[in-house]
C-alpha cells in the first residue's frame, strides 16, 4: 500500500473512514480486528484503490524504500526525496513560526575534471564530498543530491549563522582531501551558497533560487568559499543573529548586560539594548550559539546609537576577535564577511 499517495485532506478522510470500518467488522465479526487488516480490507472492498494487493515482507519493503530514495552513485537521499522534505520542512516551519536553512554545494571546476581525469574520477569526487557531508553533518540534518553535481542540505530549526559555520566545515574538509584515481593523486574545492528561510525567501522555488545565487556568488568570487544570499550585496553583508549575547563595558566595572543580538555586518554587530551606550565606549562581547562548543569573546568600540521607543539599536565596530582555540563560527565569520584573517587576536585601531 506504500504506493498510494493521497493530498492532506484525502488522507485524513481515508483515516476516518478506516477507523469506521475497522470497528464495523469488529461488530460483524464479533472478533478484535488489527489495523493493518481493516486497512486492506478498506482499500480492496470499499474504496477500490487496491484491484490485486501483494503480500510482500517488511524488509524486502524497507529496502525496495531504501531504494527509491536514495541517489546509487553517492548514497546520499535523491532528488524525489528532497523535493518531498524542503515541502515537509516549510510546512513545519510555517506552522511553528519556525525557520531553517538551505545549502547548496557545488565541487569547483568539475566539468573540467570530468574532460581531463574522466567521468569516473568525478563520480570519485562526488562520492567523497558526499561522505564528508554525512560525516560533518548534524543527525536532524537531511543531505541529497539535488541534481549532477549539485548537492545540498536542509537544515531545520537552524539559523544562517550556524548553517555557516557547517558550511565551512564540509568546504575545508574537501579542501584536505586528497583523492586517488588510477595511481594519480588531486584534490578538489568546494564552493556553497546559503539561504534561509523566512529571512530570505517565503517559498520553496524562492529559497532554492536564494541559495542557487548564492552559490552563483561564492564561484564568481573565486571560488572555494561559502556565500550567504544577500539582496544588497553592494553595500554590506548582513547576517541575522537574533540571539541573546552579553556585553560589558571594558574601562570601568559594571554588571554584565544581556543584550537581544540582531546581525552581524562586515562593520561589526548591531544588537538591542534596554539602556544607551555612550559612542567610543570599548566593550567586550561575548557570543554563544548552539553550534559551537565555547563562545565567542569580541572586544568591539561603540560605533552607532539609534533611540526606540523601547530600547536602544547599538551599532559596535570589532576591535579584537578572540580565536585562541581556533573558533569555527569566529573563523567562519571572518571569512565570510571579509575579516581580515590578521584580525583575530590582534587589535584593530577602531578609526581605520
Amino acid at each position: 500500500m506504500t504506493h498510494l499517495e493521497f493530498s492532506t485532506q484525502d488522507a485524513k478522510a481515508n483515516w476516518d473512514n478506516i477507523l469506521k470500518h475497522q470497528n464495523l467488522l469488529e461488530v460483524k465479526l464479533d472478533r478484535p480486528v488489527k489495523l493493518i487488516t481493516a486497512m486492506c480490507d478498506y482499500f480492496s472492498d470499499v474504496s477500490k484503490h487496491l484491484r490485486t494487493p501483494t503480500m510482500i515482507e517488511l524488509q524486502a519493503l524497507e529496502e525496495t524504500r531504501k531504494i527509491s530514495r536514495t541517489d546509487g552513485l553517492t548514497g546520499l537521499f535523491n532528488r524525489r526525496f528532497f523535493d518531498e522534505a524542503l515541502d515537509g520542512e516549510i510546512n513545519r516551519a510555517i506552522r511553528n513560526d519556525g525557520n531553517f536553512t538551505l545549502i547548496f554545494f557545488d565541487p569547483d571546476n568539475f566539468k573540467k575534471l570530468n574532460d581531463t581525469q574522466g567521468h569516473q574520477a568525478g563520480d570519485l569526487t562526488l562520492k567523497r564530498v558526499a561522505e564528508i557531508m554525512i560525516v560533518e553533518k548534524r543527525t536532524e540534518d537531511i543531505a541529497c543530491r539535488y541534481g549532477g553535481e549539485e548537492l545540498v542540505l536542509i537544515l531545520p530549526e537552524t539559523k544562517k549563522v550556524s548553517a555557516l559555520v557547517i558550511a565551512e566545515r564540509i568546504r575545508q574538509k574537501v579542501e584536505e582531501a586528497e583523492l586517488e584515481f588510477e595511481g594519480n593523486s588531486f584534490g578538489v574545492t568546494l564552493s556553497g551558497g546559503v539561504a534561509a528561510y523566512p529571512l530570505d525567501a517565503q517559498n520553496i522555488k524562492s529559497l532554492i533560487h536564494a541559495a542557487d545565487i548564492a552559490l552563483y556568488q561564492a564561484k564568481e568570487n573565486g571560488r572555494n568559499r561559502i556565500c550567504l544570499h544577500d539582496l544588497d550585496k553592494r553595500h554590506y553583508i548582513r547576517i541575522d543573529f537574533a540571539e541573546e549575547v552579553q556585553v560589558i563595558k571594558v574601562d570601568q566595572e559594571s554588571e554584565q548586560l544581556n543584550v537581544q543580538g540582531k546581525n552581524f555586518s562586515n562593520s561589526g554587530l548591531l544588537f538591542e539594548s534596554p539602556v544607551a551606550i555612550e559612542i567610543g565606549t570599548q566593550i567586550q562581547i561575548q557570543i554563544a550559539d548552539k553550534s559551537i562548543s565555547k563562545p565567542i569573546i569580541v572586544k568591539a568600540q561603540v560605533a552607532r546609537v539609534e533611540k526606540f521607543k523601547s530600547y536602544y539599536d547599538i551599532g559596535v565596530s570589532f576591535v579584537e576577535i578572540d580565536d585562541t582555540d581556533g573558533n569555527e563560527i569566529a573563523q567562519a565569520l571572518a571569512k565570510n564577511l571579509g575579516i581580515p584573517a590578521s584580525s583575530l587576536n590582534q587589535k584593530k585601531n577602531p578609526e581605520n
